[in-house]
């Protein structure tokens, strides 16, 4: 007889995870949209100079690391769904 490995695999409500991941989408279009149009004042106004530069810069560094910590949270929760599959098929083989 096969002997059978059990394991315990996190997996987060999806209609929780949806709607999580639909308000982080919105903060992250808003932060967007600030930062836009932040740029777009700065430069009508009077140029853009070093300290708007740096404020401007440091908003879509955050993004981009938030979003990158996103993905790569994502990319560990599909992987654990993967082997759960996975093992899932195994066990009904």
């Amino acid at each position: 007889m096969k002997s059978v490995k059990a394991g315990v695999c996190a997996v987060s409500n999806i209609e929780g995870s949806f709607l999580v991941t639909r308000t982080m989408l919105a903060i992250r279009i808003y932060i967007s949209a600030l930062t836009l149009i932040f740029l777009v004042l700065v430069i009508a106004n009077h140029g853009l100079g070093f300290l708007h530069g740096v404020v401007i810069t440091c908003a879509l560094l955050f993004l981009i690391l938030d979003v990158r910590t996103d993905l790569q949270s994502r990319k560990i929760e599909f992987r654990a769904l993967q082997d759960l599959e996975q093992r899932i098929s195994e066990l009904l083989r």
